[in-house]
């Protein structure tokens, strides 16, 4: 493997020579660079994205995984000094679908994703670990010979030496862990090894060793989740009262990195590796129940691992505390023959007296040790008789290590003999709604396995040796805080009815968690609270201003009042109490906390005895949106006397960039601001070095590394590359005022060459703020909605006008603000009025259902997954989480403000569906079969209204898919459908076969395979 990096001063004479050669024969030929060409969707697939980006401790190199969207990826490691870049096959991952909740956060899901692929360098930058996963060739090839989930190609391991880019390849690699402090050594855990094959009749051959999976696994490993520590020892989901099935581990490798040897541990089934890489303690779960228990080895002697609890039983979550001082697990092994073992918790301290134990095997040897220590049972002090000690709770140690936070809770169900269930023809299956019930039947139905599983929180106090239940029926939920001698806790029990229609009330209290005594802080709360990290305050969000609470004398203190600015959302236009901006976080011993307004920093004293604006001001005054940037991801408090690195976004021209102010300090000084997207930066462990990506419309999301000045930015990365080819375009904003004098701005998307004098076609895209996007880079590919990057590089204007909302008057809201939004569009001259179309999915594609049934001005229009009737939907289900959907309509985004016996004429008014004779514009609509977020009976009504009318209308329904499309030939399926629809009606292209004569039911699967090998067969343009 050969780097890609400096060359000598002669070597790049040669090459200029050689370059001026080339261009001199290529213009004596007439040869010249290949112009650039439009994307086409079969350029999606090759796409990559810079996912999990990290930089070494020491702020000598990055990596990163470069992935595609549908093929083979690759690890990129860079040294930064030499730019020196080594590359390395990662092998596929199959694309992610997108959350099924509409509402799920996109940024977790993305880091959720990014966490999977993730590199891990080595303590001392030495080595790069990363997951190899099966090439997209040999899955394939194994799909069509239907192999056996245990016969599926495994991922593997890769560890890249630094210095050389030599890649150490480790096959049939589950998970493996990279200490976060101590460097030397790595450990990781193995497949099973395949169980042998009864040989064919008559054959003499051995039996080959082969690929096959734990009993563990359920899926081949492109569908896992390699990760970077050990999977969750916890029981698979099953049916309630379904016998388990037994886990057995497999092979744990620890590896030196420095001379490459290894030592091989059997049978383990979880794992952990101490920061400093000194300690590797395991749990053992063997078809000989005798050789069970947790182990310790110590890593740098090739002493025998040493038994801390050993025996018949379970042994589980093996969990460290922050100093890496006390290992804590759980264990049935004293209860292991009883039909419903009990677990106890059980400490270990790796720097106590050690003293000689006995081994059960050559693997698991005697060696001298201290004995883990029995600290939690059903038998302790304060222990409820009706609980047990929980397999399913994590175990958790406060930041001091002085408290172990574990779950109790009722014994489970007893195992069920298979053989004596009633067989399913003979069973009853029927639901009662009882009016009475806390939550309605969906819900109880979506939150069933978690309700199996519901563990309440506890406390071991370690130096007290003592255990206190902390939560219970009566307080479902305790979250400690930094200062773990208190917790928060939440009881929303008289709030469950209400939240059908108005959810997110709770009771919370503060809990001591020394002695589990309770202290009613707030009713009826929506925002919760927090307990500050010195544990003197809590502070919380009543709707309008912050308030603290004084732990030592029970004080409460109104902080925002009397400070002549907002600390709530201003701009929130939904029929609820407003969020606040949120806060920093409070500086050192709990002094001050600081407090977010819509644009500026404030420091006020917990008391609200005094209060400074942080950023002078600044903020409001040249419309800045400060945010403080988290570089040390454990901190706990703010140090007054170190500079503040803030965040900062201009909000009328979306510049983005960076300042640096200080607490009790002078005006905040700007690093660097620009017409980009910087996200926050990754601060090297050790080193003064930030790593961040920037991106515009028109420039990738590469890695810049910079010094904590931002004066020396250097882009690390290339994968701007990619858009060499392709034609692309711009984005711009545009000012606008809606029809009731809003002052409003829409974002402008124009290609590559854009000449003003032409007239375009354009696409409206809607939703309701999307001008925050300016300078998103949007990667191409396919999905529920339009891609706009495909349309701009295929001469479209793209437009997304921003939308606000009149409580009551949804769908007339949007009418005043995109039709002027688009004429502000249109005065320029350069749209085509004869070709704009629009489209929107879930709450778009209500506003555009409602806007054809008002306006002509769209020549065509695709909602999708829209509400046609309201009276209907108010009561419908959000199948995903199991709400019932009144909240979105008295609370929420529908926005009408109240339910549908105070105002059902706002229902009727503002649904489509009642409107639908008006309806001209031609629609292509999609809802899809098992939505779980709009019910499918909305766009029927809608579709069967327009079909009644005779007007022209086509819908999409992918069976089994849910409100967006999750499967990825699915999303290209109806992304080219779309295309076809708006090039047919925009840019006059032939309508295609499937406009003209539908497709019936019987010639479905027969059309979709046809359209899927035109797809395939397409050439590139």
């Amino acid at each position: 493997m050969k780097p890609f990096g400096r060359v000598s001063r002669r070597c790049t004479s040669a090459i200029c020579v050689i370059a001026l050669l080339a261009t001199s024969l290529a213009h004596a030929y007439g040869q010249q660079t290949p112009p650039k060409r439009a994307l086409t969707h079969q350029d999606y697939d090759s796409w990559r994205s810079i996912q999990a980006p990290q930089i070494s401790r020491d702020g000598k190199f990055v990596a990163y995984a470069f992935m595609a969207q549908d093929g083979d990826s690759e690890i990129v490691v860079r040294n930064l000094a030499s730019g020196v870049e080594w590359r390395a096959p990662r092998g596929y991952r199959p694309p992610a679908p997108p959350p099924d909740d509409p509402g799920a956060n996109v940024a977790e899901f993305i880091a959720a994703q990014g966490r999977l692929v993730r590199p891990a360098i080595t303590a001392d930058s030495g080595f790069v670990v990363f997951s190899i996963e099966p090439a997209k060739a040999d899955l394939n090839k194994a799909k069509k010979e239907k192999k056996k989930p245990e016969d599926m190609p495994k991922n593997a391991l890769g560890l890249m030496d630094t210095s050389t880019g030599q890649v150490t390849r480790v096959e049939r690699v589950k998970n493996f862990q990279v200490p976060e402090d101590g460097s030397g050594f790595i450990a990781y855990l193995l497949e099973a090894k395949p169980e042998a094959k009864p040989e064919p009749k008559g054959s003499s051959a051995t039996a080959k060793e082969g690929s096959a999976v734990s009993s563990t696994e359920t899926s081949p490993a492109p569908n896992a989740s390699p990760s970077t520590g050990p999977r969750s020892s916890g029981a698979a989901t099953r049916p309630a009262g379904r016998a388990p099935k037994k886990d057995y581990g497999s092979d744990l490798v620890l590896r030196n990195l420095s001379t490459g040897t290894e030592r091989t541990f059997s049978d383990v089934l979880d794992y952990t590796l101490s920061k400093d890489a000194k300690t590797l303690a395991y749990a053992v779960s063997s078809k000989k129940d005798e050789t069970n228990g947790i182990y310790a080895v110590t890593t740098q002697t090739e002493a025998a691992p040493a038994g801390l609890l050993t025996g018949k039983g379970k042994y589980l979550k093996p969990t460290w505390d922050e100093d890496q001082t006390e290992l804590a697990f759980i264990s049935d092994r004293d209860d292991a023959e009883a039909k419903q073992p009990k677990f106890k918790v059980y400490l270990w301290n790796r720097n106590g007296p050690a003293t000689v134990v006995g081994g059960a095997d050559r693997n698991h040897a005697g060696a001298a040790v201290n004995n883990a220590t029995e600290v939690v049972s059903t038998s302790s002090a304060g222990f409820r008789k009706d609980f047990v000690v929980s397999e399913k709770a994590t175990l958790g140690f406060s930041l001091d290590g002085g408290r172990l936070f574990l779950g109790a809770a009722p014994p489970p169900e007893p195992e069920k003999n298979p053989d004596e269930e009633i067989p399913a023809d003979e069973r009853v299956l029927v639901d009662l709604w009882h009016w009475k019930d806390d939550y309605v039947q969906p819900i109880q139905k979506i939150r069933a396995e978690q309700e199996r599983n519901r563990s309440y929180r506890a406390v071991y106090l370690v130096k007290d040796k003592k255990f206190v239940q902390l939560a219970d029926e009566a307080m479902e939920s305790v979250t400690p805080a930094n200062d773990s001698r208190y917790a928060i806790g939440t009881d929303n029990r008289a709030y469950r009815v209400m939240s059908d229609y108005d959810p997110g009330l709770t009771d919370y209290y503060l809990v001591n968690t020394n002695d589990g005594t309770r202290k009613l802080l707030g009713q009826k709360a929506r925002f919760g609270a927090s307990v500050s990290p010195g544990g003197k305050y809590v502070i919380f969000f009543d709707g309008k201003d912050w308030n603290s609470y004084s732990i030592a004398d029970g004080r409460s203190a109104n902080l925002t009042r009397n400070l002549g600015v907002n600390f709530f959302n201003e701009e929130n236009d939904e029929p609820a109490t407003p969020p606040s901006y949120g806060f920093a976080g409070w500086t050192k011993d709990d002094r001050e906390v600081l407090l977010y307004d819509h644009f500026d920093v404030w420091q006020v004293s917990p008391d609200g005895a005094n209060a400074r604006n942080l950023t002078d001001g600044v903020g409001r005054r040249d419309k800045i949106v400060f945010r403080y940037v988290r570089l040390d991801p454990k901190e706990r408090s703010i140090d007054p006397v170190k500079p503040l690195l803030l965040h900062a976004e201009n909000e009328e021209t979306r510049d983005s960039g960076f300042y640096r102010d200080k607490v009790n300090g002078g005006l905040p000084e700007k690093l660097v601001m620009g017409a980009k997207d910087f996200n926050n930066p990754t601060k090297a462990k050790d080193a003064d070095v930030l790593m961040l990506t920037a991106s515009r419309f028109d420039e990738f999301p590469d890695i810049w590394v910079t010094g904590t000045g931002f004066k020396d930015l250097k882009k690390v990365s290339n994968g701007d590359a990619q858009r060499a080819q392709y034609n692309w375009g711009s984005a711009e904003l545009v000012s606008f005022k809606n029809t009731d004098g809003v002052p409003l701005k829409g974002l402008l998307l124009k290609p590559d060459n854009f000449d003003p004098k032409k007239k375009y076609p354009m696409i409206v895209y809607i939703y309701e703020k999307l001008t925050q996007g300016l300078n998103a880079f949007r990667n191409p590919g396919p999905g529920t909605s339009i891609n706009p990057t495909y349309y701009v590089s295929n001469g479209y204007l793209i437009y997304m006008p921003d939308i606000v909302y009149t409580t009551g008057y949804p769908g007339q809201s949007a009418l005043k603000c995109v039709l002027p939004g688009i004429q502000a569009v249109v005065d320029r001259g350069f749209v085509n009025e004869n070709a704009i179309g629009i489209q929107g999915h879930s709450w778009g594609g209500y506003q555009i259902a409602y806007m054809v049934t008002q306006t002509n001005r769209f020549k065509a229009a695709a909602p999708g997954a829209l509400v046609a009737n309201m009276t209907s939907a108010y009561s419908g289900i959000r199948w995903g989480t199991g709400l019932p959907r009144q909240f979105q309509y008295e609370h929420s985004q529908s926005r009408i403000g109240g339910n549908l016996w105070e105002y059902p004429m706002r229902y009727l008014e503002n649904s489509p569906v009642f409107r639908a004779d008006r309806v001209q514009t031609p629609l292509l609509m999609i809802h899809n079969d098992e939505d779980d977020a709009v019910p499918w009976y909305q766009g029927i009504e809608f579709f069967l209204a327009l079909r009644r009318l005779n007007r022209e209308a086509y819908m999409f329904s992918y069976n089994g898919e849910k409100h967006g499309l999750r499967k990825r030939i699915n999303q290209k399926d109806y992304t080219r459908r779309l295309q076809e629809f708006f090039d047919h009606f925009l840019k006059g292209a032939p309508a295609p076969e499937w406009m003209q004569k539908g497709i019936p039911y019987l010639q479905r699967e027969k059309e979709k395979e046809k359209y899927r090998a035109a797809d395939e067969d397409e050439p590139r343009r």
